[in-house]
């Protein structure tokens, strides 16, 4: 489709597309197996954001508008099937604000939005130490270090380009400043882990920035919950994005 996705096939037996947005310093790569988990109705659309993985040299973008407004271009040209959007941490403000700048340009609103691990962003306040400084995976910095695929020298250069990246998506996340709008009217389900620092009053807020139904989980495991502990999350995903019997082609 475009650079922004990524690990994605096209499903033509898929009814509805998932559009998967990754925690700060995450990548597409976080949701590359999901397809085979949530089976061809479902096309799973992992996306990929400047400076990571496949786009590590390009230069990460610090500020939310810079990265909304190209992924709006994007989900725009694919709006031929339903669409739902996940987004764990800091995808899931990527998520929420994507779902508003849709409604803006007059687009279709999603079937569904996921969010995980993040407070529902009307109770953030702007300048403060963001969430995204909790979300860099350190096993996947060890794994790298580790690697005797990786020489020395380019594993500290992958490592000062993922620092990099790292300080703009905590850029993004602390330079964000809530703006009062009409609520949403899409089904908006929020998860967190057990053990994860974001608790559940931060979850339960985000009932309200919707009017449509709304639904809250627990799943066993911390911040990186959906790595841990993912067949409960993705068997939710599922449920709520079953199709509707009176989509389904009659029987011949």
């Amino acid at each position: 489709m475009t650079e922004w996705l990524a690990f994605h096939v096209p499903s033509p037996a898929s009814w509805v597309r998932l559009f998967c947005l990754p925690h700060a310093g995450g990548s597409a790569s976080l949701f590359r197996t999901w397809q085979a988990e949530l089976g061809q109705d479902i096309e799973v659309c992992p996306v990929q954001l400047p400076g990571r993985e496949n786009r590590l040299r390009e230069p990460p973008l610090r500020a939310l508008p810079d990265v909304i407004a190209p992924l709006v271009d994007v989900l725009a040209k694919h709006t031929d099937k339903p669409y739902a959007l996940f987004g764990h941490s800091m995808g899931a403000l990527l998520a929420y604000e994507l779902t508003r700048a849709l409604r803006e340009r007059g687009l279709p609103a999603p079937l569904h939005l996921f969010v995980a691990s993040y407070r529902a962003p009307h109770t953030l306040q702007a300048h403060t130490p963001a969430t995204a400084t909790h979300d860099i995976d350190a096993s996947e910095a060890r794994r790298l270090g580790e690697s005797r695929a990786v020489s020395g020298e380019m594993a500290e250069e992958l490592l000062t380009l993922m620092r990099a990246t790292m300080l703009a998506d905590t850029a993004v996340c602390e330079g964000y400043a809530w703006k009062p709008g009409p609520v949403l009217s899409c089904p908006l389900s929020a998860f967190r882990g057990f053990d994860d620092y974001v608790l559940d009053d931060a979850t339960e807020a985000w009932r309200q920035l919707t009017a449509g139904p709304f639904a809250t989980q627990t799943f066993l495991g911390d911040h990186f919950f959906l790595r841990q502990t993912p067949r409960g999350l993705l068997q939710n995903i599922r449920r709520s994005l079953t199709m509707p019997p009176s989509s389904k082609e009659p029987s011949r």
